[in-house]
């Protein structure tokens, strides 16, 4: 379509007060414009009359779920500054039934302003613009038909991801449970998005960062998971200026993508939050700001908010990464507050944590009593006042387990005894400060400790082209991993075993109800004897019909296992390994039966290595 065209149908939207929308899905472009536009609405456009443009209203049908955007033009052009602060909200009420969803708009430079909305049922939804900053764009109104959407990806079949109070998992909007598998990219802006780049060695590809997207849905993965490090605009100001446009332009090609990949996208605001300055901190009305122009820019998509960078609770003031707040008047949390008031979505929302020895929920398992320990290690969110306030309905930890010991379970008794759910969001990186067996472990490990996701990452990937801790060896406790372990590149990391097995993961769990699995939690838990240490298990339904164990014998346990405990006296039990590096089960079924005191002896391990059981 040519610049002309573009002017035909904003002069019919100006004239009628209608948006032609595109028939098919459109995706926003570095030039701001929908792509993708068919055939046949170059032909409707080209036959427009003057009669037609004054008399009749158009609108395509749409997908539901799908994102649609809206372009307005202003009589003033905002160049100069202060398009961020024009308060412009679209609302969209569906024709039966009534159901409103309020969306705001977002300034694109100059005259621009767009909305983006996805439509969450199939039919009429009738809009009208309220702006009362600028007369020129308020009390526009429109129509967008929506048809049920008939592609294949889940996110779209069955709706956004939400988590709900008191219950201990994500499901998609159709109450279907979401298996939560992240993959981390804190770097995702420094991907290069319209080339290999030079870390892509013998990977042939024209984009770096749509090889990795559409290799990690190949493998599993459900979630992208990525920080604003890298990206093009710069927010530190409290402003969205005119030299940030085209970085936000480019951001949302990365959304876009994500999205039309089926991803959840879990994405952290703004920059990295060592950036954060006095003045900022200390501004709610610049915070605010920012917060609806991100939630007005990237919330029609499937995205999970994921509040800034390991800021609950004080992103280690203590210890002097900044200075700027403490966890008492940590200006994240009206960050969080902002989101939430203008998501109409009611996106799942957390803010990502310290590590553990750092921040938990209540600080359980935290090194209470350190110096460097803020509030006792008691995250800025715990209050349930708090929780309801900000919308934070999910914990985003940062935990690495033992990967040869069970050990204190007090980490994962506290976010299994909160009413929200809990994910592993950050732990150690393949390659980085653990290898394949670690990087798989904690997958695993996670699950059965009651946690609803995890989050993998690989060098060279979780951050692009980073020097952190690059200089010298890890050790995982297991393995060592050297210098030369850490400086491969993604077009390696990309195929590390872990990744690959973490969908063999993803299957095992997916054939049973996962979600309703309870961790079977210490040493003394009166359900599990184990004569190993290094075993992590489950119990599905309250009636201990279903047993899931996974041992992790890294530290000469050689093949023992354990005893369950206290089931009915003489009763017979089905038992079989499932190995997770190969994703296979291991030959057939092995018969068990409990002792007239209700004890059932498991069987050893079939070999060396990491195994699965499970025992019905």
């Amino acid at each position: 379509m040519m610049m002309d065209d573009y002017k035909i149908v904003d002069n019919f939207q100006n004239v009628t007060g209608y948006k032609m929308i595109s028939p098919h899905h459109s995706h926003p472009t570095d030039g701001g414009k929908p792509s993708g536009t068919s055939r046949m609405r170059r032909i409707l456009i080209g036959c427009i009359s003057a009669v037609v443009l004054f008399a009749v209203s158009v609108a395509f049908a749409v997908e539901t779920w799908r994102v649609e955007e809206l372009s307005f033009e202003a009589a003033k052009d905002y160049t100069s500054g202060g398009g961020d602060a024009v308060l412009m909200d679209v609302a969209f009420v569906h024709s039966s039934g009534g159901a409103e969803i309020v969306r705001p708009a977002f300034w694109d430079g100059g005259r621009t302003f767009r909305v983006r909305f996805a439509p969450t049922c199939a039919g009429d939804w009738k809009w009208r613009v309220k702006c009362p900053d600028d007369a020129s764009l308020d009390g526009k109104t429109g129509l967008i038909t929506c048809v049920p959407y008939s592609g294949k990806l889940e996110i779209y079949r069955r709706g956004f991801v939400k988590a709900e109070p008191g219950r201990k998992y994500f499901s998609y909007a159709d109450g279907t449970a979401f298996f939560y598998l992240g993959d981390t990219h804190w770097g995702m802006y420094r991907e290069e998005i319209d080339e290999a780049g030079p870390h892509a060695l013998g990977v042939k590809t024209d984009s770096h960062f749509k090889y990795i997207v559409n290799r990690r849905v190949e493998q599993g993965f459900t979630v992208y998971q990525s920080e604003p490090i890298g990206a093009k605009f710069k927010l530190t100001d409290g402003r969205v200026d005119a030299d940030d446009i085209p970085g936000f332009r480019l951001a949302d090609r990365y959304y876009s993508y994500i999205a039309d990949a089926g991803l959840v996208h879990a994405n952290a605001q703004f920059f990295f939050a060592s950036a954060m300055n006095k003045a900022l901190a200390e501004d709610k009305a610049a915070l605010e700001r920012l917060s609806r122009y991100w939630v007005a820019r990237f919330g029609a998509w499937p995205v999970m908010w994921t509040i800034a960078q390991e800021v609950d609770n004080d992103f280690y003031a203590e210890r002097g990464d900044q200075k700027i707040y403490s966890c008492t008047n940590n200006p994240w949390v009206a960050v969080a507050e902002f989101i939430h008031k203008y998501d109409a979505y009611s996106h799942p929302l957390s803010a990502h944590q310290e590590y553990t020895g750092h921040t938990t929920v209540t600080g359980a398992g935290t090194k209470k009593g350190q110096a460097n320990i803020s509030g006792d290690g008691i995250s800025a969110f715990a209050d349930e006042d708090v929780a309801r306030r900000t919308g934070h309905n999910w914990w985003a930890a940062q935990w690495s387990p033992s990967l040869v010991d069970t050990g204190s379970p007090a980490v994962a008794r506290d976010y299994w005894a909160s009413r929200r759910p809990a994910v592993n969001y950050e732990g150690r990186y393949c390659n980085l400060w653990t290898k394949d067996f670690g990087a798989r472990a904690q997958g695993w490990i996670s699950f059965l400790s009651g946690f609803c996701g995890y989050g993998y990452g690989a060098a060279d990937m979780w951050l692009y082209r980073s020097t952190y801790d690059m200089h010298k060896g890890s050790h995982d406790g297991v393995e060592n991993i050297t210098v030369a372990d850490k400086a491969v590149h993604w077009s390696t990391a990309i195929e590390f075993l872990s990744a690959i097995q973490m969908g063999h993961m993803k299957r095992f769990f997916m054939s049973f109800d996962w979600w309703r699995m309870e961790p079977i939690l210490g040493r003394n838990n009166g359900v599990f004897a184990p004569e190993s240490h290094a075993w992590h298990g489950a119990v599905i339904d309250g009636k201990r019909r279903m047993f899931i164990f996974y041992f992790h014998p890294k530290s000469g346990a050689g093949l023992r296992t354990g005893t369950i405990l206290s089931l009915p006296p003489n009763s017979r039990w089905i038992a079989r390994w499932f190995n997770p590096r190969s994703g296979k089960w291991h030959d057939g079924e092995i018969r068990l039966n409990a002792n007239a005191s209700g004890h059932l002896k498991l069987p050893p391990l079939p070999a060396e290595g990491d195994w699965t059981l499970v025992v019905n």
